[in-house]
C-alpha cells in the first residue's frame, strides 16, 4: 500500500494578486463562494461539497497533483478526500506534521545543499542559474548554509537525480511562478520548478525574490501568514516560533495582509530567525539585494555587459572583464554610480569594496539613502587599493550606493566596481523582537512600548522616542522584549531618559516558567547604562523598573533597548 505523504508540502507563489487569491480560495483562504456551489447537505449550508471542492481546487496539468492550502500537494484523490474531511468537521484541519521535529537540515547536510539548473530551460537558462545564486547567496549571508550549483549534472537534472540534493526544472501553464519543497520531503518531491512566465515582467518582483521565497522553504521555513496574527490566509497550527509576526518577511504573501510592497528581501527577523536555525552566515547584507547602476559598459548591444549584478555575487575576484566587474558606459560623464539595493532597511557600519587590478577607481563617495537624501559615510580620494574597507557611524538604510567621481590613472573616465560588501559588525538582537509593557502614558500621543526598540537612541523625553508607564500605577512598572525564540546574548545596553533615567531598576530574563534577574541597578542618575555577563540564552527580557527619578518618582521612563551577542 502507497504511504500517504499528507505531512508534505510545496510552495506556490502565485505571479498575480488576482491568481494568488484564487488559488488560495480553494483552501479557505479568505475568499467565498458563488450560492450555487453551496452544498446543503450534513457537511454545512456554508461549506463546498466535495465534488465542487474538488472542480475548485487547482490541479497541476502535468503530474495530476492537487495543490490546496496555497502550497500543499495531494497526490490523488483520495488524499484530496481525507484532507477535505478533515476540514468537514469544525475546527479541525490537516497539518503539515512531523511529530514534533523541525523539518530542517543537520549540521552536515546544510554545509552541501548541491542543485542543478536543468539545461531544458532553454534560452532562459542562464537567468536561471544567476537568479538561483543570487537567491542563495542571501540566505547564505543570513545563515550558516551553503547552496552548490552542479553545472554538469544540468544535462541529467531531474527528480531521479542522486547526484544532487533537489532539481530546478521548468513548466509551462501553471498558475504560479514557482513551488517549492521542505528538507523533510523525499528526493522525487525535493525540487523548484519555475514557470516559464516568472522570466517576463513581474513588477515589483523579480525572479531572484521570488526564488529568495523559494529558497526559504527549502530550508524548512513556513509562509509568515500562516500565523493568525495575519488574520486572512492562516494554514494551520504546526510550526514553531523563531521571531514575532512579520509582515514584511520575505515568507509572506502580500495579499495575505504582507506589507512586503516591493521585491521580496530578506528582513532582519527573516535574517534572526534563520540564524537560530542554523547559525550566522557569512554576514555580508549586499548579497541579499538586487543592484543597479547610472549605466553600464556593453561591449555589443545586450550582450558581453560589465552588469551591476557583479557588484554583490559574491565574488572577490578582482580581474577585469565582464565576468567579475561593473563599468559605467563609454563616454557616460563622471560622476557615475553602481548601487545595492537591499530593499528593507537594515543598520549597516562597515563596507568592503573592492575595484578592478590595474582599474581601480581614485575618487569615490560611499553614500547610503536615509530615505530622503544620500548621506556620505566615506570620501575616498587618491586611492591605489584593489580592495579598502570602511567602517563608520551606524546608519539605517535600504540602499548604498558608490559614486565614482574619477577612474584609474590609465583610464580615468572608467569607473571599475567587482564587489561591495556591506556588515553590521554589531548587530541589535532587539530591533527584531516584539514589545509590550504593564502600563503605557497616554495623554494624546502614547509613550509606546515599541519606542524601546525603534533603533533610536535618543536619550530625549518625549512620546516620539521614549516609553514611560501609565499616570498613577504603582510601581514597578516593565517594559518587555519577546524574541520570539531563544537568543543569546552577553551585552545590553538601555539608553533612558535625560533627567527622567529611574533611579532603581532591574533587568530580567525569562526561564521558560518565571523571571529571573540578571542585574540590579540602585541610585541611578545615568542616562546610558552598559550591562554585560556570560552568554545568556532567553526567548524574553524586561526591564522591571522599581523607582523613577528623583524629579518623578512615579514614572519609569525607558528610551532604548539594545542587545548584543558579543
Amino acid at each position: 500500500m502507497r504511504m500517504k505523504r499528507m505531512e508534505s508540502k510545496r510552495s506556490v507563489w502565485g505571479s498575480k494578486a488576482l491568481r494568488l487569491m484564487t488559488l488560495l480560495a480553494s483552501a479557505g483562504c479568505g475568499a467565498g463562494v458563488a450560492p450555487e456551489a453551496l452544498d446543503e447537505g450534513p457537511v454545512g449550508a456554508h461549506r463546498l461539497g466535495f465534488e465542487a471542492f474538488e472542480r475548485s481546487t487547482y490541479r497541476e496539468p502535468d503530474t495530476g497533483i492537487y495543490i490546496v492550502d496555497g502550497d500543499m500537494p495531494m497526490s490523488d484523490l483520495e488524499e484530496l478526500r481525507e484532507y477535505y474531511d478533515g476540514l468537514s468537521k469544525p475546527g479541525a484541519l490537516i497539518v503539515h506534521n512531523v511529530g514534533g521535529v523541525d523539518a530542517t537540515w543537520s549540521s552536515t547536510q546544510k554545509l552541501d545543499l548541491r542543485y542543478c539548473v536543468s539545461s531544458s530551460f532553454g534560452s532562459f537558462h542562464a537567468r536561471a542559474v544567476e537568479a538561483m545564486a543570487r537567491a542563495a547567496n542571501a540566505w547564505e549571508s543570513a545563515a550558516d548554509v551553503n547552496f552548490i550549483h552542479v553545472p554538469d549534472e544540468d544535462g541529467v537534472c531531474n527528480a531521479s537525480n542522486p547526484n544532487v540534493v533537489f532539481d530546478v526544472n521548468p513548466v509551462v501553464g501553471q498558475s504560479y511562478l514557482a513551488r517549492a519543497f521542505f528538507p523533510d520531503d523525499v528526493r522525487a518531491s525535493r525540487n523548484i520548478l519555475i514557470d516559464v512566465s516568472a522570466f517576463g515582467s513581474i513588477p515589483p518582483y523579480t525572479l531572484a525574490g521570488i526564488l529568495r521565497h523559494e529558497l526559504g522553504h527549502t530550508l524548512g521555513l513556513r509562509h509568515e501568514y500562516t500565523r493568525p496574527d495575519s488574520g486572512l490566509c492562516y494554514e494551520d497550527s504546526n510550526w514553531r516560533t523563531l521571531t514575532p509576526y512579520d509582515s514584511d518577511s520575505v515568507m509572506h504573501y502580500p495579499p495575505c495582509v504582507g506589507t512586503n510592497a516591493v521585491d521580496l528581501h530578506l528582513t532582519q527577523r527573516d535574517r534572526i530567525g534563520v540564524r537560530a536555525l542554523y547559525g550566522p552566515g557569512s554576514g555580508n547584507l549586499a548579497l541579499m539585494g538586487n543592484s543597479s547602476a547610472s549605466s553600464t559598459y556593453c561591449t555589443s548591444a545586450g550582450e558581453h555587459c560589465y552588469s551591476p549584478n557583479r557588484i554583490n555575487d559574491g565574488s572577490l575576484d578582482s580581474t577585469l572583464n565582464g565576468f567579475h566587474s561593473w563599468t559605467n558606459a563609454n563616454g557616460a560623464p563622471l560622476p557615475q554610480w553602481v548601487q545595492v539595493e537591499l530593499g528593507r532597511p537594515h543598520v549597516i557600519n562597515q563596507a568592503v569594496v573592492v575595484g578592478s587590478s590595474d582599474g581601480v577607481p581614485q575618487s569615490y563617495l560611499l553614500e547610503a539613502w536615509n530615505g530622503s537624501a544620500w548621506v556620505t559615510v566615506a570620501n575616498v580620494t587618491g586611492n591605489t587599493q584593489v580592495q579598502r574597507s570602511h567602517s563608520f557611524a551606524p546608519v539605517v538604510t535600504s540602499r548604498v550606493r558608490l559614486l565614482g567621481r574619477l577612474g584609474s590613472a590609465k583610464q580615468p573616465g572608467y569607473v571599475r566596481v567587482n564587489e561591495i560588501e556591506l556588515y553590521n559588525t554589531h548587530e541589535n538582537l532587539a530591533l527584531a523582537a516584539s514589545t509590550s509593557a504593564s502600563s503605557s502614558y497616554c495623554p494624546s500621543g502614547c509613550y509606546a512600548p515599541s519606542r524601546v526598540n525603534d533603533g533610536n537612541p535618543s536619550t530625549v523625553i518625549g512620546g516620539d522616542t521614549s516609553w514611560t508607564n501609565a499616570w498613577g500605577v504603582g510601581l514597578p512598572q516593565w517594559v518587555e522584549l519577546d524574541f520570539g525564540g531563544p537568543r543569546t546574548f552577553r551585552r545590553i545596553e538601555l539608553y533612558m531618559s535625560d533627567n527622567g533615567a529611574p533611579q532603581e531598576f532591574s533587568i530580567q530574563i525569562w526561564s521558560g516558567g518565571a523571571w529571573e534577574t540578571l542585574h540590579v541597578v540602585r541610585n541611578n542618575t545615568l542616562a546610558r547604562t552598559t550591562h554585560t555577563s556570560t552568554a545568556i540564552t532567553t526567548s524574553k527580557l524586561r526591564i522591571l523598573g522599581h523607582l523613577g527619578s528623583v524629579a518623578q518618582p512615579g514614572y519609569v521612563r525607558i528610551n532604548e533597548v539594545e542587545v548584543y551577542e558579543n
